[in-house]
Formats: structure tokens, sequence, C-alpha cells
């Protein structure tokens, strides 16, 4: 039945899943285009690298998430503001490919209308389909609280970067499990504000990784799309 009520601890076990086909794991976030130019030379770099990211999302990804679920804005507001924020072309294209992947199969597993019409939204060209906005639409929509939502939003992204940096040799799969103990802080950190702050409050704070990021498309070989 659609809207019906769903097990809250379900859902958020099946959206933190990494076999939920969301999209993700076809994206390294830009840290195969940081491996490769040199950036990033040793594993021992890599939790740096996290940590940069998960404070950069704080200040930029967080804020349109919890507008999002907070329904601060309208889909379209919120959509066309992430689209005009991305200039980077290559995180444009990921954010996009990963958010109408996200929206297609929610709107498939979880059958709830409001999914559905924002998916129809996303067919027609009314929105552009942006992972962030999605993801805190469709959250807000299953009924996850912020509380649960926020922690779940870092979680994957930082799941999906950590897969990245296994599938690309940086480390093996029992060293990225070890990683997220030294982040526990940071995430934390982060996620303290998440009351504070607004999408007024959005700012770039790892420009570096932007520009390495928009360097995707000039790699001789690449294993992942973004």
């Amino acid at each position: 039945m659609l809207n019906q009520p769903l097990p809250l601890s379900r859902i958020l076990w099946q959206l933190a899943d990494s076999s939920f086909p969301s999209g993700g794991f076809a994206h390294s976030g830009g840290l195969e285009a940081l491996f490769q130019w040199g950036e990033l030379t040793h594993s021992d770099q890599l939790p740096d690298y996290l940590v940069t990211v998960i404070r950069q999302c704080g200040h930029f990804s967080l804020p349109q998430f919890i507008a999002a679920h907070q329904l601060e804005q309208s889909a379209e507001q919120l959509d066309h503001h992430c689209h005009a924020l991305l200039s980077n072309h290559v995180s444009r294209r990921a954010s996009l490919r990963q958010g109408q992947a996200l929206l297609s199969t929610c709107s498939r597993v979880f059958q709830h209308s409001e999914i559905d019409q924002l998916r129809e939204q996303v067919r027609s060209k009314q929105l552009h389909g942006h992972y962030v906005p999605t993801l805190g639409r469709i959250t807000r929509w299953l009924n996850i609280p912020l509380s649960d939502a926020a922690p779940l939003f870092i979680h994957i992204t930082v799941r999906d970067l950590i897969s990245s940096a296994v599938r690309l040799n940086i480390i093996g799969p029992l060293a990225g499990q070890t990683l997220w103990p030294q982040l526990d802080n940071e995430i934390e950190q982060v996620l303290k504000q998440t009351e504070q702050i607004s999408i007024e409050d959005i700012a770039q704070t790892s420009p570096l990784l932007d520009i390495l990021q928009a360097n995707h498309d000039r790699l001789y070989s690449r294993l992942f799309q973004s």
C-alpha cells in the first residue's frame, strides 16, 4: 500500500546497506583524480583526506540535505539551488546520476506516492534530480527523523569514499574498516551543528578537492565516473 508506515530501523539499515543500488559505487567523489594526479600518494594520507571531505560535507552538502529534509523550500527551489552551486561539471554530472538512480530505486522499493511524484517531475524535466536534495526529501517522506537522517547521510558519504579507496588499491578492505573509529570525532563534530546550520551557511572549504575532481575526465584511465 502506498505511504504505509515502514519500520524505521529496517529503512535505515536498508538505505545504509552497500548493496542498496543508489548509484554511489560508480563514483569516487574526486578520490580517483586526487590519487592519479599525485596529491594522495600513500595510504597514511587517507584519514586526513576523509576528515577534509567530512568537514566540507558539513559546510556544503549537509545544509542542503537539512533544508530538503525540513521542507524549508520547495523541491524546485532546492534542486535549482544545488544545480547552481555545482559549477564543477564532473560533480554536477555525478550528483545528477546518483540522484536519479536513488530516486528510481526508492520509487520501486518503497512504493511511496510522493517519491513517485518526484520521480515523474524529474522524468518530465521539471527538476534536475540532484542527489543531496533528493535524499533529503526521501528520508523525510520515509519518516526518518533528522537525528537519524543526518548521520545516515554522512555514513553513506564516508562509506562510498572508503569503498572507492579499496577498489583503487589505496588500502585493503580490513584497513578500510579500521578508518571508521579514526573518523568518529570528526563526524560527531559535524553532526553537532545539524540543528544550527541553514542553507544560508553553505561554504566551500576545500576548493582544491573541487579543482582536482573537475579534472577527472582528463585522466588517462578511469575506474569511476567521477
